[in-house]
This record gives C-alpha cells, sequence and structure tokens, in this order.
C-alpha cells in the first residue's frame, strides 16, 4: 500500500529510515545508561577517577553512566572490549597514556586510530625525582654527574616498557646519558628511593609529593608541557631545551564509527562533568591536572604523544 502510493524509491527510504533511527536509540540520545569501560583494576587511581567523572558528568547528559573495570594487558584488554562495541554512542572508554603504550608495544593488534577520541580530561606530571641528601640540588647538576659517570647511576620505573620507563628513555637519549634502567614496578618505587636501591625515579607527582612534603625526597625535573601549579619552581624538560614532553593524560574513547552529533554531545557533557566541585576535589587530591582537550585538540595531542612514544619503544629496542 505504500510502495504505490509513495513509489517504490520512498518505501526504501522509509526502510532504511527505521532501520537507523532503531540503531541509535529511537532516534533520541541518549536514551539508554552508557557503559563507561576502566582499563584498570577497582579501587585504584583510573578507577576512582573515572568513577567521579562519570557520576559527576550524569546531570549534564542525561543519563547514568555505568562504570565496568576491564583490567589486563596494560589496557589491552578493555581497548579490544571498546573496538569490537557498537558505535552508537552506549559504549565509552576511560582512556589513558595506555592507548598509546598498549598499542605500541603490540599487547594489541591494532594502533590508537582505531577509536574515535572524544576529549581529554587532563593529565598526572611524572617527574624524575632524588633524595633529599642527594648530591644534586639541580636537574643541570645532575646531568653533569651522569655525563661523568655513565652507567653508574640507577633510575626506578614502572615496569619495562611504561610510561615512567619511557620518559627516562628519551631523557637518556635526547641529553647523551648513560643510565641504569630498574623496573620496580608501582609500589616500590618510593620504598627503593628512599631506601638506596636507586638513587632516581621517574615516578608519578601524587606518589611522591607527599615525600617531597615530608622533606625526604626532591624534585628535579617535569616532562610536562607548562610547569606544574603545585610546584612551580620545578623547570619542565621543553623549557630547558629538550622536547620531551610525556603525560600521563586521561580522556575518552568511543569506537570507530560513531557518528560526529554523539561525540558532540559526549563531549559537551564530559566537559561539564570535569568542572564539578565532586571531581574537581578528587582530581586535586591526586595530583591530577584538570586540562580539557576537546575532540579536535585532543586528536592532535594524540599523534605527537604517540610520535614520541613509538620512538622510545624503538630506543629502547623493545620494539624493531
Amino acid at each position: 500500500m505504500i510502495a504505490k502510493k509513495f513509489g517504490y524509491g520512498m518505501f526504501i527510504c522509509v526502510i532504511i529510515l527505521s532501520f537507523s533511527v532503531a540503531a541509535f536509540g529511537g532516534g533520541k540520545y541518549p536514551s539508554k545508561p552508557v557503559k563507561f569501560l576502566i582499563p584498570f583494576g577497582a579501587g585504584g587511581s583510573a578507577d576512582v577517577m573515572g568513577r567521579a567523572l562519570a557520576k559527576g558528568t550524569e546531570k549534564h547528559f542525561g543519563q547514568p553512566f555505568v562504570p565496568i573495570n576491564k583490567p589486563g594487558a596494560g589496557g589491552g584488554i578493555m581497548y579490544t572490549a571498546l573496538k569490537s562495541s557498537k558505535p552508537d554512542g552506549y559504549t565509552v572508554g576511560w582512556n589513558s597514556t595506555s592507548v598509546l603504550t598498549c598499542t605500541n608495544i603490540g599487547n594489541v593488534p591494532f594502533m590508537y586510530d582505531a577509536f574515535e577520541h572524544v576529549c581529554r580530561i587532563g593529565f598526572t606530571a611524572m617527574p624524575i625525582a632524588v633524595r633529599s641528601d642527594a648530591p644534586w640540588k639541580t636537574f643541570g647538576e645532575f646531568v653533569d654527574y651522569v655525563k661523568k659517570n655513565p652507567a653508574k647511576i640507577k633510575i626506578g620505573n614502572a615496569g619495562t616498557g611504561s610510561a615512567t620507563h619511557l620518559t627516562a628513555v628519551l631523557m637518556e637519549q635526547e641529553l647523551g646519558l648513560k643510565v641504569i634502567h630498574v623496573p620496580l614496578g608501582g609500589k616500590r618505587r618510593i620504598p627503593s628511593l628512599l631506601g638506596g636501591e636507586v638513587e632516581v625515579i621517574c615516578v608519578p607527582l601524587p606518589e611522591a609529593a607527599p615525600h617531597v612534603a615530608g622533606g625526604n625526597a626532591r624534585l628535579l625535573v617535569m616532562p610536562t608541557a607548562k610547569r606544574d601549579p603545585a610546584f612551580p619552581d620545578i623547570p619542565t624538560f621543553k623549557e630547558l631545551g629538550y622536547p620531551i614532553v610525556i603525560e600521563l593524560f586521561r580522556g575518552l574513547s568511543v569506537p570507530k564509527g560513531t557518528p560526529k552529533s554523539i561525540i558532540r554531545k559526549l563531549e559537551k557533557a564530559f566537559k561539564k562533568g570535569s568542572q564539578e566541585p565532586s571531581f574537581t576535589k578528587i582530581a586535586k587530591k591526586r595530583g591530577f591536572n584538570i586540562s580539557f582537550m576537546g575532540r579536535k585538540k585532543f586528536q592532535r595531542y594524540l599523534e605527537d604523544q604517540n610520535e614520541l612514544i613509538a620512538r622510545a619503544y624503538k630506543i629502547s629496542g623493545l620494539v624493531k
């Protein structure tokens, strides 16, 4: 009957439109809760920050976000699940620098551009730290010492291939240094430094800050784009003339093919969510710098970070 009245072509258009409307929640987005995938286990920083952001964003979005932890393979389990999800806006991934490390090192058979990236929420700095009784008061003094004493200084990191390891690798290469890299794991970094197992560590700022405040540790340099507001006297590699900017960023990604209209709605909601007092309070407590980037700027940022991380892996010999 419809085909006779409007013509066969119009009938086909109506059918296609009907399927499209059904696929994206009856034409209204969002019309149901959204899965919020977290790449690491419950109770950790990624989990706590992600849940706080999800909760703070709900009232600006109109539907709840349901946090789901998918730890494993350095984030690879979550990214694999996100990649295989429908591009309908009902699954988002709480990404981090792990979207570049686990892809470049080969934990998953795809790269960071296998997704649409919604926005960056902010980042945590990874300074180079020493004990307070170390002979180097400045980064320049440390560099001079290492150049005169190659392969004698041990620098601890979270693990081979981690962002803290890669930061030290780039420092070594850019400054012409020779150090010994020691994979300690996250829990052993500070005790190993204070106990004298290693002379230096590259460590997320929230772990080091209490020990700096307590007079047991000293920061030498930040691998961030700008000085950290919590430690404005500590210079960055960049301002000292070295092109090293690696940050433990966090943001949001969705499956490839997600409509731009949905991405824009998510971007807008998460920007407001990142400004909620319930989130900013936790961010400050955990040393997380809220530094929002929209999808276009975030895409360029990811390209730059990926190039740097890929280069660090090659320098370290972890990938060919």
